[in-house]
């Protein structure tokens, strides 16, 4: 109503109404200057040349006002959006606490710090470094934002709008209202926007301070951590066999109390900023531990072979906390944001807690008893590798602690025995990589190479206990496979019933060895003190540009787009084989198997896989359609044959002549398609062997599909009876053999009497059987029951007979026969027998 009220006033102002009858007419300048009047308190925000400028019309003043009340809205709903001054407050706080102790650490005279601890201080730089460009990009945003608010208000207050008053505010009362509370939020706002404006200038000049200080500490940093990698092959204390009195202020004992405290208030403030990836951690143990569990008791409640299936598992029947454990710790590193190196070596630590439960179970007292003393030592020299100064004093517990590991590697490598020989090979070469390691260790502390020495053992003797710990992870994660296999196993046709665990561990257990030894080679090289180097080199050599002709690339690109390629070819063949092993073993109609569909599937994958690795791998699309050329080119002299198959695949796809499943003959080929893959496809022979047929033979030869519209299978047997038999009889007896359950009653069976053979009638039996899976077995039973029902109705079965008449033969040769016939024909009593009277 006031919106309609407004209209109306305004106008009966532009038609102006003098009096009854009478009819004013009003320029839009006339109506201004009767209107308003100047308001001179406003100018001190309105610049002068506008002052200056010609006066709007009433429309002008009238849309501008609603236009710059909107604005002034957004304007006012985005400062009431502020920077969050509390928390960034408390983090630059936390940034300046932790560089003032690094920078008085570094400070004190007298310290000399471990290539460790320079590089746990390059990780804590690095962190602080990111966060704070974090904070810097928020910040710089949020001041781009004010910036452009400080525009838009200056447009407002700039306008000659705001020096305009109603002489008269009753005449258009909303209006003058509206004006009023305007100049009133741009008053407001100004003085908010400049508040913020120097808020947020404060942090910017708070994150250019610790930008500088980090630097500092930096470059530190890098001096430092130089030196201490030039000085590893140097001699840092005494030979052995020379005495030395090294200063020691602090025991070993005591060093190591600090070391533990000042690490775990490390750890502390890690899970602390972590707190979300730890809940998601504590969340998926649980979830596994109670799955398991259910599983287990399922298993051996329910299923029918449940006792001899827990007898295959070694680890989640008795202890199920641990084998979650086991399998879930070393994945976990991946949901935290670069883990330091005193959350690594917690997690390791829980990792050989768990594995030894797992240990005490598999292997006898002896090696058991072994692997205790090796925990005992990793358990020290984990705590040896926190100190963040060079403690001499340490030198002869390393030296002393390295020679038992030296021995049990050196006694595994060569006496351990299993029934597992990859698990033998596994142990004996892990073995040795750590004997070589302790041994270097070993002549580097005798020749005082302290650093390097303990560098090394420490290195070697973490990364065997590592090793083991994934061997078990690998294990356990296969058993916890199989178990939810057989679980999800049911009489029913469901798709888990179709798995094969053999395929599937083959194909998994790759995937996890394969992510197991990423994360044994991160942690060695961590431990090392070496994962930043090699991170570094690696970098420089795969982003390096280089150049054939004019094209330009990197190592690290074409390794990206081969990883891509290789990761979709993964994920196809993985599709198409659980798609085959379904279409395999699934007894439906034919129409609802994936069969040849799932090419299409594969290749759609595949080529999805290819232009994403392109667009990674930043490979112009220019660049593509020359290789496309040169394949074309190829494809004109020799690649016509591959064409020719994959186009034939795809029309196989489409036309679905056959699928997986099917039994078929090509040419003098037959067996049970198994696959059709993108160039050929195999088909399993009766006799057990595979048959790879290219696609193109099977659109150019005669193809015989026996299941392309049923399973169906009429069946053939011939008999041939002798000619004095009855006809009828033989007829009524065959029919009688083919009245049982498996022989189909429709189509119906018929008896042909077909040819009158040299030595026998032959009759033709043809019946049909419901699947071509049995067509064999039911033939030998037909036949069989055909011939022991002729034998009690004494019906013959004829075999050929001939009759040999000899006439007119030479003399000579008739009496040789005579003689042979004589010297063979039996006698009438045989020679053996005695009469009575003897």
């Amino acid at each position: 109503m006031k919106v309609k009220s407004l209209f109306f006033v305004l106008l009966s102002m532009f038609l102006g109404f003098e009096g009854i009858g009478q009819v004013k007419t009003l320029t839009p300048t006339s109506i201004v200057e009767g209107l308003f009047v100047e308001d001179s308190s406003f100018d001190s925000l309105v610049d002068a040349n506008i002052l200056a400028a010609q006066q709007p019309t009433l429309k002008d003043l009238i849309s501008k006002g609603k236009l710059y009340s909107k604005l002034a809205n957004q304007i006012k709903l985005s400062l009431f959006k502020p920077l969050d001054t509390a928390e960034y407050s408390q983090e630059i706080i936390a940034f300046n606490n932790t560089i003032d102790r690094i920078t008085q650490s570094i400070q004190t005279p007298g310290k000399n710090f471990n290539l460790r601890y320079i590089n746990g201080l390059n990780w804590v730089t690095n962190n602080i470094g990111r966060q704070n460009e974090d904070f810097e990009k928020k910040i710089d945003k949020r001041m781009s934002e004010l910036t452009q608010l400080d525009s838009l208000l200056n447009t407002i207050k700039n306008d000659k709008l705001l020096t305009y008053n109603l002489k008269d505010s009753s005449i258009i009362p909303a209006y003058s209202a509206a004006i009023l509370n305007l100049k009133e939020d741009i008053i407001m706002l100004d003085s908010a926007l400049y508040s913020q404006q120097l808020i947020t200038a404060r942090f910017q000049s708070e994150i250019s301070k610790i930008t500088i200080n980090l630097m500092t500490l930096d470059q530190f940093i890098e001096i430092n951590k130089k030196e201490l990698e030039r000085s590893l092959l140097t001699k840092e204390i005494n030979y052995l066999w020379e005495t030395n009195s090294i200063p020691s202020p602090k025991t070993v004992l005591e060093i190591s109390k600090e070391s533990i405290d000042l690490n775990f208030g490390f750890l502390k403030t890690y899970l602390t900023e972590n707190k979300a990836s730890l809940m998601l951690s504590l969340f998926l143990i649980g979830f596994v531990y109670f799955l398991m569990k259910t599983v287990i008791k399922k298993i051996e409640s329910q299923k029918d072979f449940g006792k001899q299936i827990l007898e295959r598992v070694r680890f989640y029947k008795k202890y199920p906390l641990s084998a979650t454990m086991t399998s879930l710790l070393p994945l976990l590193v991946f949901l935290f944001e670069r883990p330091s190196l005193v959350f690594i070596t917690f997690l390791i630590t829980l990792q050989v807690a768990f594995t030894t439960v797992l240990i005490h179970e598999q292997y006898g007292k002896r090696d058991f008893i072994r692997w205790i003393i090796m925990v005992l030592f990793f358990l020290f020299f984990s705590i040896s590798n926190l100190f963040r100064e060079l403690i001499y004093q340490e030198r002869i517990y390393i030296l002393l602690g390295s020679l038992f590991p030296l021995y049990a590697s050196g006694i595994s490598s060569r006496k351990f025995k299993t029934e597992d020989k990859k698990e033998e090979t596994f142990l004996t070469k892990i073995s040795l990589f750590m004997f070589v390691l302790l041994t270097i260790g070993l002549i580097a502390n005798i020749f005082g190479r302290f650093s390097l020495a303990k560098i090394v053992t420490v290195a070697g003797l973490t990364g065997f206990m590592q090793a083991i710990c994934l061997y078990f992870f690998v294990n356990v994660i296969m058993e916890g496979v199989y178990l939810l296999i057989e679980y999800n196993k049911k009489e029913t046709d469901t798709f888990t019933s179709y798995f094969d665990f053999q395929g599937i561990q083959k194909r998994l257990k790759g995937i996890f060895l394969f992510a197991a030894v990423l994360l044994w080679t991160f942690s060695f090289l961590q431990n090392a003190s070496l994962k930043d180097a090699v991170v570094d080199y690696a970098r420089l050599f795969l982003e390096k540009e280089r150049f054939i002709g004019n094209n330009s690339f990197t190592y690290g690109s074409i390794i990206l787009f081969g990883i891509l390629i290789y990761a979709s070819l993964l994920l196809a063949n993985t599709i198409a084989y659980f798609a085959s092993v379904k279409d395999q073993k699934k007894a439906e109609g034919r129409d609802k198997k994936l069969g040849s569909s799932v090419l299409l599937i594969r290749l759609a994958i595949i080529t999805v896989g290819f232009f994403i690795a392109a667009a990674a791998a930043s490979i112009p699309l220019n660049n593509i359609t020359i290789v496309l050329g040169a394949l074309s080119v190829g494809i004109g002299f020799g690649l016509q044959t591959i064409i020719n198959n994959l186009v034939s695949g795809i029309i196989l796809a489409f036309e679905r002549p056959i699928q997986i499943g099917d039994e078929i003959e090509v040419g003098t080929m037959s067996g049970t398609v198994k696959e059709v893959g993108i160039r050929a496809s195999k088909i399993q022979a009766y006799d057990g062997s595979e048959i790879v047929v290219p696609n193109g033979d099977l659109l150019s030869q005669q193809l015989v599909n026996w299941t392309l519209s049923d399973n169906r299978r009429r069946i053939e047997v011939k008999v041939g009876v002798s000619y004095g038999s009855d006809m009828q009889k033989v007829k009524s007896v065959i029919e009688g053999v083919l009245a049982r359950e498996k022989v189909l009653k429709i189509p119906v069976p018929r008896v042909l009497m077909e040819n009158f053979g040299e030595s026998s009638v032959d009759f033709r039996v043809l019946f049909w059987v419901e699947t071509i899976d049995i067509w064999l077995d039911m033939r030998a039973e037909i036949m069989a029951a055909i011939y022991e029902a002729f034998q009690e109705n004494k019906i013959e079965i004829p075999y050929p007979k001939r009759d040999l008449y000899l006439k007119g033969l030479p003399e000579n040769i008739k009496e040789r026969i005579e003689k042979v016939y004589e010297k063979t024909e039996p006698s009438s009593e045989p020679e053996n027998q005695k009469s009575p009277e003897s």
